[in-house]
């Protein structure tokens, strides 16, 4: 199975550890030719992002490799049905990869603003949001 690049709260260990009971291997990763959006519900902000293409772009993030498929199965039922599993080309250190992302749904691109930050996530939310996980 590919690895999957991840991007927003599944850059959190604490998050993933949650989700899969452990933490799998992961390695720092670029996708290019997206970007990491901020997700907006009319006057709402989500807390967490979302990817979609957008040419010039990149986005840093990690590689997850080693997960199973019932792994894969949490995983997508984390993400919802808002994201798409996509196939994607990753820079890692100075080699091309195919990973999935977790991309937006191109018919929901409308609620997709501005730029989500990891550490801004990691102040404002990571607490209260693994107490909403539990």
């Amino acid at each position: 199975m590919r690895p999957l690049f991840v991007y927003g709260t599944l850059l959190f260990p604490e998050i993933l550890h949650v989700l899969l009971g452990r933490l799998p291997g992961s390695s720092e990763a670029l996708l290019s030719g997206y970007h990491r959006f901020s997700i907006h519900d009319g006057a709402d902000v989500r807390p967490y992002p979302a990817v979609f293409p957008r040419p010039g772009a990149e986005v840093h993030g990690l590689l997850l490799s080693g997960l199973s498929p019932a792994e894969h199965a949490v995983l997508d039922a984390y993400e919802g049905e808002d994201y798409v599993k996509t196939t994607v080309s990753v820079l890692q250190e100075d080699r091309q990869l195919e990973a999935i992302v977790y991309a937006w749904r191109a018919d929901k691109r409308g609620q997709l603003k501005g730029a989500w930050d990891p550490e801004q996530f990691r102040v404002q939310h990571l607490e209260a949001y693994l107490r909403h996980m539990k």
